[in-house]
């Protein structure tokens, strides 16, 4: 390393010297003319890997004398500077959307070697974004512009960029073809800047084929020619490269001093993709240290970190889905708009052929008579034709109309599903992931183990209640659920739940009775009011603090039985109560950061609602809520029978359920 090091000064030194000229060049020459536009965006590109905050205040610079001058081509390589300081930040759509301006513009010039390198460009792009078979396409099209253009330099890294294509889609035989044709052109024309991507992409290749000493080779080669270059955000991926292999090969003190060093540039450069690979790897060498509590601390950094890109990455293919959506949505009007103006277009050329044909006939009065007859039926008929194909067009668009609104129901239902899951489900099953880990590996005892598992436990079960409320309200928002009423007692119901819900309870410290005559006779459908009673339970139980309590009671009225949830918890504040039971999903968490998905209570109101019942609440924060809901009573069900009040409670010593009269 030290005689590459030696080797590479030279270059660093002639480097160092041409920037200096160019920046003496750009102060003396003060005229705002395309000159220093030219001199500006080549500033600008040079300092995008040593200072990006230098290198956008010279590309907005030249960006902005070139709408002033109309100078088009100053505005293509200013803004496709601007965008290569996006990616130096790790903003991959903002470097797409900079990108993809400066491509069009372009376009519109027939500036080909432009073209090529803009193309180039939007293919590394995709490749960063986990897409590269839309990266290939681009990248392609690049490489056959530079070859036609004879543009050994580009063409050798539009070759690179193919091969770092190829490892996204694990396919390293083909990386390893492009990647040594990049190397031989770089070696002939000493593009040492450019080898440094080249050895990067092999010392990938070599580390998932498994060669850790060929990889650890390609990685010191790689970070030795992007610290010549003065290339910060590529020394900050050697460096992490290096300390991901050395971590393998079990040389931990190196792999501290490259993942320290990583850290320290990337705070320069704020690149969150890099961030969420440093906690990655302190993980794997904090793990390999046996420093498992380290471990466990970096790997929560890691997969939250991990989860904030995979709700962008989330998003970016929502977006795609809209986009297409929207333009098959448009590709289906212009069609029909087609069809009207082809209808249309019948129409006046039918009504000049009859203008033209009354005008003619117009010497023979009988002649005339008859023909008008006839022309006049004929036209009787077009007018019905066009009335038919008018309503068919019209049929056609409340058939569209109609499949756009499904269409857009159903992909809100999707988002909802979507945003669950990557919210709410991947926590838990990442605490769960990172516990069995180190269980599997003997590196927790079982006494630590069982200090989270009560916990673990609770959170699994409310999200359990989550998943159950979701699915619930998936299908009812999709196909809808029928209601499957039947005479049934409250009390057995609410008793088969209530043990279940009494456990969660008694891990938060909280109270749990309920209050019911021994047989409650109601006809509803039991499926939707155990899932009502469970929400509203559990709801309950979450916003109850430590030493609360909640007490579950009926009360009958007439033909109808009314049943009171009340817990003297946190209670819902004034501002929020409206959004309680809309269909804005609202959703808060509990007194020990318990999770929801926002949609128990709109269900609950739904299948109250939808069994002939009534659902409202009273909450005053501070002192608790108490919610209320009606049923109809079976006709089985004896209005005059009075037994015993039946209160469960936990038995102070065993922790017991018992039934006192």
């Amino acid at each position: 390393m030290t005689l590459y090091l030696l080797l590479l000064s030279p270059v660093a030194m002639a480097q160092q010297q041409r920037a200096d000229s160019l920046l003496q060049t750009l102060a003396a020459h003060v005229k705002k003319d395309t000159v220093r536009i030219n001199l500006l965006n080549q500033a600008s590109r040079l300092y995008f890997t040593r200072d990006a905050t230098v290198s956008q205040q010279y590309a907005r610079e030249a960006l902005s004398l070139s709408d002033s001058l109309h100078y088009t081509k100053g505005k293509i390589w200013a803004t496709r500077n601007l965008a290569l300081v996006e990616n130096t930040k790790g903003n991959l759509d903002k470097q797409m959307q900079l990108t993809v301006s400066a491509l069009e513009l372009a376009e519109t010039m027939g500036d080909l070697a432009t073209l090529g390198i803009l193309n180039n460009d939007i293919g590394n792009i995709f490749t960063e974004q986990n897409s590269p078979r839309d990266a290939l396409i681009y990248l392609r099209k690049s490489l056959r512009i530079k070859q036609q253009l004879h543009q050994l330099a580009e063409t050798g890294k539009t070759l690179n960029n193919i091969g770092s294509a190829y490892i996204s889609l694990q396919l390293p035989d083909s990386a390893l073809h492009y990647l040594h044709k990049a190397e031989k052109i770089k070696l002939e024309l000493n593009d040492q800047q450019g080898l440094a991507y080249t050895y990067e992409n092999m010392g990938i290749v070599a580390m998932l084929q498994h060669h850790y000493e060929e990889a650890l080779r390609y990685h010191q080669l790689s970070a030795a020619y992007y610290k010549a270059a003065g290339n910060l955000p590529g020394l900050t991926k050697a460096s992490l490269n290096l300390a991901e292999i050395q971590t393998l090969l079990g040389d931990m003190k190196n792999a501290e001093r490259n993942l320290s060093a990583a850290k320290e540039i990337n705070a320069k450069l704020g690149n969150v993709k890099n961030e969420m690979i440093y906690y990655k790897i302190r993980y794997k060498l904090d793990s390999s240290r046996h420093d498992y509590a380290a471990a466990l601390l970096n790997y929560q950094e890691y997969s939250g970190r991990n989860m904030d890109f995979f709700n962008v990455e989330k998003s970016r293919q929502i977006t795609k889905s809209q986009m297409k959506y929207e333009s098959e949505k448009k590709q289906q009007e212009n069609v029909m708009l087609k069809k009207e103006q082809q209808l249309h277009l019948a129409t006046i050329q039918q009504q000049r052929v009859l203008v033209w044909s009354g005008a003619s006939l117009f010497l023979a009065l009988l002649l005339i008579t008859a023909i008008v007859y006839r022309l006049y039926k004929q036209q009787q008929e077009l007018y019905a034709q066009l009335n038919s194909k008018n309503q068919e067009v019209s049929l056609q668009n409340h058939i569209i109309l109609e499949q756009n609104a499904t269409l857009e129901n159903l992909n809100q239902v999707k988002d909802k599903v979507f945003s669950v899951i990557s919210h709410d489900l991947r926590s838990p099953l990442a605490i769960l992931e990172g516990l069995l880990f180190l269980l599997r590996d003997e590196k927790i005892d079982a006494a630590q183990f069982r200090f989270y598992s009560d916990e673990l436990w609770r959170d699994v079960k409310n999200t359990a209640y989550m998943m159950d409320n979701m699915l619930q309200w998936a299908s009812n928002q999709m196909k809808g659920i029928s209601v499957k009423a039947d005479d049934f007692d409250l009390t057995l119901l609410l008793n088969q739940e209530f043990e279940l819900l009494q456990t969660l309870a008694r891990q938060k410290e909280v109270k749990l009775a309920h209050e019911l005559n021994n047989t409650i006779g109601v006809y509803a459908d039991p499926d939707m009011i155990r899932l009502v009673l469970r929400n509203l339970i559990n709801n309950a139980i979450k916003f109850t603090p430590g030493s609360g309590e909640i007490v579950i009671a009926a009360r009958q009225d007439k033909e109808m039985i009314e049943i009171t949830v009340r817990d003297n918890g946190t209670g819902i504040p004034p501002e929020d109560q409206h959004r309680i039971f809309s269909n804005i999903y609202y959703s808060t968490t509990g007194t020990r950061n318990e999770k929801g998905c926002g949609l128990g209570l709109h269900l609950s109101k739904d299948f109250v609602e939808r069994n002939n019942g009534r659902i409202w609440f009273h909450s005053t924060p501070g002192n608790g809520s108490s919610f209320y809901f009606t049923l109809p009573l079976s006709e089985e069900h004896d209005a005059n029978a009075r037994g015993y009040t039946v209160v469960l409670q936990e038995h102070p010593v065993n922790g017991m359920s018992v039934l006192r009269k």
